[in-house]
């Protein structure tokens, strides 16, 4: 797995984060570091309550960074479908222009055959004319 900058980023982000969540969760009749020798009922309670608190608050971050990589994940696939659906109107527009090339060389193709049996029955029908008239002309004589 690679690491970016970024994930480092968001890792320190979400440390921040349930520190000060920890921190604003503590009794604020926090007393010195060093534990009491006796503790009473209600100081049992006040600690179990502190680490329910940042319990709650890492389970908040954890979520947090979960939904950031699922909108992550949606943008990366949403870019992808996006590319994919560019290619394909390219190709498809590609495939469009050839399709129009061949039709227009078809016709063209069609135009100069028509053009040419036209020409062709032409001659047909003048040498026929001029055979006729020969034959007539061979005739009379």
């Amino acid at each position: 797995m690679h690491i970016t900058a970024e994930k480092i980023k968001e890792a320190a982000e979400a440390l921040e984060c349930t520190e000060l969540k920890s921190f604003m969760f503590q009794e604020p009749t926090a007393g010195p570091l060093t534990k009491p020798r006796r503790s009473s009922r209600s100081s049992r309670r006040s600690s179990r309550r502190s680490t329910r608190g940042t319990r709650r608050s890492s389970r908040g971050s954890r979520r947090s960074t979960r939904r950031s990589r699922r909108s992550r994940r949606s943008t990366r696939r949403s870019r992808r479908s996006t590319r994919r659906s560019r290619r394909s109107t390219r190709r498809s527009r590609r495939s469009t222009r050839r399709s129009r090339r061949s039709t227009r060389r078809s016709r063209r193709s069609t135009r100069r055959s028509r053009r040419s049996t036209r020409r062709s029955r032409r001659s047909t029908r003048r040498s026929r004319r001029s055979t006729r008239r020969s034959r007539r002309s061979t005739r009379r004589s």
